[in-house]
């Protein structure tokens, strides 16, 4: 034990530090204390800036392994989102521009014989191919669809006809829906809203029978998801005929009823904006 008392007793003394200029020996600094004091100074100082340095690093792989968790999902979520986006903007694209092709002559696909399904069998003679009253005024009025400038439109169209009437299941939508779908009786006919030529007949897998018209002033319609078509490329039609039939043809359609779209300029618009599809 004496030599721990001894060992205990040398820390207790006094001890001088300081620090000297080399080349005069003038002392700087200096301070006196014992050995057992500084060495509790330092373990302090130790523990301290071990305490400081452990936090830090707790708190940035906790971020990393622990709410770094929560970010990750965050911008994997986020990049789903930029993703699906994406994929509208670019789907919206490619259909802008097979009107495009469509309007220019050039259809976008190619119709085969595997493409085409559910051929149905229609009794043309119990179709509705007559003119209502309302759409035999219009005719007379519009004068093969022309008319001097409306209000509320650049264009010199100014009557439309309703190519069905029912019940809207699905409003227009510019990004996500151009077109609006209205639900009507089953095999109803499906009329020209615009006098104008047919410059596509044929089907698709998603959208099923498609009819698409082209009329005066830059307009076009565009009828989708229908049982059979009833005009084939290059005929010319009149406010009110019959151009198709209702269906449910297409992958992108769950009950018969018929998409409509109205374009103008190259353009999707508002189709409800232009004629009326309620009852």
């Amino acid at each position: 034990m004496n030599w721990f008392k001894k060992f205990f007793r040398r820390l207790q003394k006094n001890v001088k530090y300081s620090a000297s200029d080399p080349q005069s020996f003038h002392e700087i600094w200096s301070f006196q204390s014992t050995t057992m004091r500084l060495t509790s100074l330092m373990l302090i100082l130790l523990i301290v800036v071990g305490g400081v340095t452990a936090y830090l690093f707790s708190g940035f792989f906790g971020g990393i392994t622990g709410n770094g968790s929560v970010d990750r999902s965050k911008l994997e979520e986020q990049q789903i989102l930029i993703g699906e986006l994406n994929e509208r903007v670019q789907v919206q694209a490619n259909y802008i521009e097979n009107i495009r092709l469509i309007l220019d002559g050039k259809v976008p696909m190619t119709i085969t014989k595997d493409t085409i399904t559910n051929v149905h069998q229609i009794d043309l003679t119990q179709i509705q191919g007559s003119q209502t009253t309302s759409e035999n005024k219009l005719s007379k009025e519009v004068r093969n669809d022309l008319s001097t400038p409306s209000k509320d439109s650049k264009s010199s169209i100014k009557f439309f006809g309703s190519p069905v009437l029912g019940v809207i299941s699905q409003e227009f939508n510019a990004s996500k829906h151009p077109g609006i779908d209205v639900v009507t009786t089953k095999n109803e006919t499906v009329k020209a809203c615009l006098g104008g030529t047919v410059i596509y007949s044929g089907y698709t897998r998603k959208d099923g029978h498609i009819l698409i018209v082209a009329h005066p002033g830059d307009y076009v319609s565009v009828y989708k998801h229908n049982k059979t078509l009833l005009k084939k490329v290059g005929r010319k039609v009149q406010l009110g005929d019959p151009i198709a039939v209702v269906g449910n043809t297409g992958e992108n359609t769950d009950g018969p009823h018929l998409h409509f779209e109205l374009w103008y300029r190259q353009t999707p618009v508002n189709p409800k904006k232009y004629m009326k599809f309620t009852r």
